[in-house]
């Protein structure tokens, strides 16, 4: 979460694991300046079947709106294809930041798999973690709405 926080310092909300459903578990990351992305795995979609990336923007282009599951986000979807295999885009953008899942499932994989992993992922308030991480450790995480102090 921190080094997500750093990646993006603009993101008012960042992506964060809550509960993975049976099946599904952490396949890796990558942090860069400017992106945060972790993959989920699963032993029925196959590996790398929903990658999350935290950018400073995003373009929904082609996608439509539907309502957010997500409080402080907008969300939209863009469903590629279905059979014989489903992939599809999903957008939550808020100030500073977008989040966006991209679903590839192995082929013949039930596009029902990802109504439960879309639950596994909370957008949390950057304010959050800038507070837990002053408590806990004493340090200030600067990045939006908590400028660095030099």
């Amino acid at each position: 979460m921190i080094l997500s926080a750093q990646a993006v310092p603009s993101a008012a909300r960042l992506p964060c694991l809550t509960a993975l459903p049976s099946g599904w578990h952490v396949g890796g990351a990558d942090i860069a300046s400017g992106h945060a992305r972790f993959w989920l795995d699963s032993d029925q979609a196959g590996p790398h079947a929903v990658t999350i990336t935290l950018t400073a923007a995003c373009h929904t282009s082609g996608a439509q709106q539907i309502p957010s599951d997500q409080p402080g986000a907008r969300r939209f979807e863009n469903p590629l294809s279905l059979r014989p295999q489903f992939t599809a885009l999903r957008y939550y953008t808020f100030p500073g930041g977008c989040v966006t899942y991209r679903f590839t499932f192995t082929p013949g994989a039930s596009s029902l798999l990802a109504i439960p992993v879309g639950s596994a992922v909370a957008l949390m308030p950057r304010a959050t973690l800038v507070q837990h991480i002053k408590t806990t450790e004493g340090l200030a995480l600067c990045g939006r709405d908590a400028p660095c102090r030099r």
